[in-house]
C-alpha cells in the first residue's frame, strides 16, 4: 500500500528538483509553484496530524523551525528553493 504511494511521491519530486537546482544556480527563486508562504501552511498541517495520530512532529517542526527563519529574512514569496540559504549558513 505504501511502494505506490511513495514512487508516486518521488516521480513528483525529481519533476522539480531539476527546477530548484537551476533557481540554486543562479541565486534567483521565482515561485513558479509555490512559495515558502505556502509551504509553511503544510508544514503546520502536518505538525497537527504527526502530534494528532502519535506520530514524531519532530523531522517537521525542524523543517519548520527554518521556514519561518526563511520568512523572517524576507523569503516568503520566494520559491521553496530559497531555503537553500538556511542550509548554507548556521542559525543566529
Amino acid at each position: 500500500m505504501f511502494a505506490p504511494f511513495a514512487n508516486q511521491w518521488i516521480g513528483a519530486v525529481t519533476g522539480f528538483v531539476s527546477a530548484y537546482a537551476g533557481q540554486i544556480d543562479a541565486g534567483e527563486y521565482p515561485a513558479h509553484d509555490a512559495t515558502i508562504d505556502t509551504h509553511l501552511a503544510t508544514m503546520e498541517h502536518l505538525i497537527h496530524e504527526s502530534e494528532a495520530t502519535g506520530v514524531s512532529a519532530e523531522l517537521p517542526k525542524f523543517v519548520k523551525a527554518l521556514t519561518d527563519r526563511a520568512i523572517a529574512q524576507g523569503h516568503g514569496l520566494d520559491s521553496y528553493a530559497a531555503m537553500i540559504k538556511q542550509f548554507r549558513k548556521p542559525a543566529e
